[in-house]
């Protein structure tokens, strides 16, 4: 049977049994379910009008009763049985700032790899294809003056916020994996569409294409198997550069990969940073839902994964969402009390907090001393008003709290890139003291404050001024090596070169995770 859904000014028809989430998602009405459709985050919450159906004991223990009588459900839990007209709570799209971090800063040297047309504009699309964000650029082959650029959200995103939960789905069948592949294709193509049209250009003005993307993305974007990514030793079906002709794409290049979950957008930050050049220690930081740590001793260059999980991007985090109108990007004490930066909304509705307001939170709690160093809320102090009477959780501003249960998810999620850190500085003989400069890539890298990362122990205690913001270095190294033959050689001599660091198996890894899950202290803003 076919049901009628009316949502977003827009009517369709689904069949009967189909999630309302999964129903939404196909017809680019996109939800969140970072849980993977588990209702265990409310991100993909709607508002049923007219009569809703009875709520599901997911809706019941993540809604309150005012919600449930006021229509509010689960749409990953609602299975459409009639007709339907829902409206979808107002959640953070892609941050659209995200889409300049990647600029090239400095002349570029030139000399494209694709043949050139004699007859008409010559253009490249870059690709980063993001676990959370799909960000592309526009660049002119001849000159390498970007044109446009743009970010939209991973419409894989509904199977799930990390790439086990997506590669699980994969292994369930062919027609599984095929559906991964074509959403994110299909967002791409959209995503280039918005850039001709930014930039008032043609398709076939559009020669070549450059992809990045960690080695799970890469793999789903391009149809490759995925089923010995997904369980131990994860090693990926393609390492080196290749270059792919897709349907509907020109032809696409598709930068190496290092090891299973160090991917091309590793490679092509490496590249970006100049981590094949210089002499100095530095070490590179892609704070993400699959983070990345790279370290350069000398010529050596050392590479490791540290899956921190979605906590950096809202999920996992009770009130959590990205940064967007609403969302608080930060917050500080100012020795009486807690304050917060909100990202303005029209309606001035604070709605939850976002990556860099939840590090900053972390800090501004451990600093009023209503956080202890194993992440436990303590009522002490002149802040102490801000712990509920059960002492679960701390009010950051109204209808806002962070709990207890956000608390630790933050601890696994910087827990796992400082452990990467920590083993990477170990594998090369150093401390912390030895490095040169940090550099943060990506967009919650761009975002964060430094003195925050350090606070609650992201990074390691190293002055702030040698911690330096790179932006979406990925997708930069992608454009570099869209523009130039010899960037797209020095790419592919990184990914050769780099000593890849497998955590898990690592004999101090138990060791150091434990410890990184702790708070430093004594150590303040």
């Amino acid at each position: 049977m076919d049901c009628r859904i009316q949502a977003a000014g827009r009517a369709f028809t689904v069949r009967a049994g189909t999630p309302l989430s999964v129903a939404l998602n196909q017809n680019e009405i996109f939800v969140e379910t970072p849980c993977g459709g588990r209702g265990q985050c409310r991100k993909c919450l709607v508002r049923v009008h007219g009569g809703a159906p009875e709520p599901t004991s997911a809706d019941r223990e993540q809604l309150s009763p005012d919600e449930l009588a006021r229509g509010y459900r689960l749409s990953c839990q609602l299975l459409v049985a009639g007709d339907l007209e829902v409206a979808v709570v107002p959640a953070a799209a892609a941050d659209a700032r995200k889409a300049r971090l990647g600029r090239l800063s400095g002349p570029v040297d030139v000399d494209p790899w694709a043949p050139l047309s004699p007859s008409r504009r010559s253009l490249g699309f870059a690709l980063d294809v993001g676990t959370t964000t799909l960000a592309g650029a526009l660049l002119d082959l001849r000159t390498g003056e970007e044109l446009a650029a743009h970010a939209v959200a991973n419409p894989q995103a509904v199977f799930g916020a990390d790439l086990m939960s997506r590669l699980a789905h994969a292994l369930q069948g062919e027609e599984r994996r095929e559906e991964l592949t074509r959403q994110v294709r299909e967002a791409a193509l959209g995503l280039l569409e918005r850039l001709l049209s930014k930039a008032g250009a043609r398709r076939d003005e559009v020669l070549a294409a450059t992809l990045v993307g960690n080695t799970a993305m890469h793999h789903l974007f391009l149809g490759l198997p995925v089923d010995d990514l997904a369980v131990a030793p994860y090693t990926p079906s393609l390492l080196e550069g290749q270059t792919f002709n897709l349907p509907g794409f020109p032809p696409l290049y598709a930068l190496p990969n290092i090891a299973g979950f160090v991917g091309a957008d590793a490679v092509g930050a490496a590249l970006a940073a100049g981590l094949d050049e210089g002499d100095g220690t530095v070490l590179l930081v892609d704070v993400g839902t699959n983070g990345e740590v790279l370290l350069r001793r000398g010529e050596r260059l050392y590479a490791c994964s540290a899956p921190a999980g979605p906590a950096f991007e809202g999920g996992e985090i009770s009130q959590g969402m990205r940064a967007g109108p609403g969302a608080i990007e930060a917050v500080q004490f100012d020795g009486t009390d807690l304050s917060v930066t909100v990202i303005p909304d029209p309606g001035g509705t604070v709605r939850g907090i976002c990556g860099s307001g939840l590090l900053d939170a972390a800090a501004a709690l451990l600093q009023a001393g209503l956080l202890d160093w194993r992440g436990r809320f303590t009522a002490t102090g002149p802040a102490a008003h801000r712990i509920a009477p059960d002492g679960r959780a701390v009010e950051l501003a109204p209808a806002v709290r962070l709990t207890q249960q956000d608390v630790r998810a933050l601890q696994l999620a910087k827990g796992a890139i400082r452990t990467g850190v920590d083993l990477l500085l170990q594998e090369a003989g150093i401390g912390a003291g030895a490095l040169d400069e940090v550099l943060l890539a990506g967009a919650f890298g761009n975002y964060l404050r430094r003195e925050s990362a350090v606070a609650v122990g992201l990074l390691p205690p190293v002055p702030p001024e040698r911690i330096r913001p790179v932006g979406n270095a990925a997708i930069a190294g992608a454009k570099l090596v869209l523009l130039s033959r010899s960037a797209r050689a020095r790419a592919e001599a990184l990914a050769r070169s780099a000593r890849f660091v497998e955590l898990a198996t690592h004999p101090a890894f138990e060791e150091v995770f434990m410890e990184a899950l702790n708070f430093p202290r004594g150590f303040t803003v």
